[in-house]
């Protein structure tokens, strides 16, 4: 049988897809936006007496950064939450000292870092290296924070 042929993504999925390190800090970006548009809305709305003062396009504008805020947040925050959700799993993996639990929960955190981007990477290998881990090679090429750090030599104390 012939298979189904599927459509390529479109450019702008394709990048956005390419730049995952950054797609928890553009979801707590726009999420913080958006909570920042509905709410000024709201209260100059409803709260401020603005409408009696306002001109009917100022009205219209707060009325649309109501509705486009909330809009918006209906779409962006539970993308965010998700992404918190797998921060807070991975923080609390790395603060764990038990190689046992580390290695019982190594799946759910090379999930985490993945999504996160390199900066969880390297700390979750380092945590590795600590424990004494295998580390995955797609890991292997990542500095650890403790390795970024310049060293200071004797001649320069």
């Amino acid at each position: 049988m012939a298979r189904r042929r599927t459509k390529s993504p479109n450019p702008i999925k394709k990048w956005w897809r390419s730049k995952k390190e950054f797609h928890f800090q553009a979801y707590t970006s726009m999420t913080l936006l958006s909570l920042g548009i509905t709410m000024f809305s709201f209260i100059q709305l409803f709260f401020m007496d603005f409408a009696q003062e306002a001109s009917d396009n100022m009205v219209t504008m707060i009325w649309a950064g109501l509705i486009g805020g909330a809009f918006a947040l209906f779409y962006v925050a539970p993308e965010f939450f998700y992404f918190y959700d797998k921060k807070q799993t991975l923080t609390e993996i790395l603060a764990l000292d038990s190689r046992a639990e580390v290695m019982r929960r190594r799946k759910d955190a090379e999930i985490a870092a993945d999504l996160l981007g390199k900066s969880f990477q390297s700390r979750l290998k380092e945590l590795y290296e600590m424990m004494g881990i295998s580390i995955p090679k797609r890991y292997s090429t990542l500095s650890t924070p403790a390795q970024e750090s310049p060293r200071i030599s004797s001649e320069e104390e």
